[in-house]
């Protein structure tokens, strides 16, 4: 998707049509780079570009190898509500059931040109996005991050082990993460 197009996409009437004629999504920027989150320290780079300046969502993808591996997890989460926006340690033990583990991971993001450090923090992460699709699947937004257009290097970092992942294939992708 070019500047024009994504521009035309937010307009009132033009933008509906492009809308419901599916010409306003454009696929993710990078997606399903493996990620293993059972070893501490695990490192993802991925260059990429970015085609608009927008908001985009880096995702956290857990594909389970069975029904009775998803039903078992207690690390990715089975629940989203209003606690998983709060730091962990201030959610009662009552209402922490069903959001999972936090996971805390680093993300330093690069201008591919410049080498200009764009984001450099720690995200720490709790509670699942979405569940389904095909498979065994479960996706957790680890961060939103705001981009202009351009060129980037990005590398996420796990900055602890999480066990109870055996047999789970841990990814990461960066996906546009804007709503009509």
């Amino acid at each position: 998707m070019d500047p024009i197009t994504y521009s035309l996409c937010h307009k009132p009437v033009i933008g509906l049509l492009m809308f419901v004629a599916s010409a306003c999504g454009f696929p993710p920027l990078f997606q399903d780079a493996p990620f293993p989150l059972q070893q501490a320290q695990a490192r993802m780079v991925r260059d990429f570009d970015a085609p608009v300046g927008a908001s985009y969502a880096l995702n956290l993808n857990f594909d389970f190898p069975s029904a009775a591996a998803i039903l078992a997890d207690e690390v990715a989460g089975s629940r989203h509500d209003g606690s998983c926006g709060r730091d962990y340690a201030d959610i009662s033990p009552a209402q922490r059931e069903g959001l999972g583990r936090p996971i805390p991971v680093h993300v330093l993001v690069r201008d591919r040109q410049s080498g200009g450090v764009v984001l450099d923090r720690v995200f720490q992460t709790l509670c699942i996005t979405s569940q389904g699709g095909p498979g065994f699947s479960k996706t957790r937004t680890a961060a939103r991050i705001a981009l202009a257009a351009g060129k980037y290097t990005m590398e996420v970092r796990s900055l602890q082990d999480q066990a109870g992942l055996d047999g789970v294939k841990t990814t990461v992708s960066l996906v546009p993460g804007g709503r009509k």
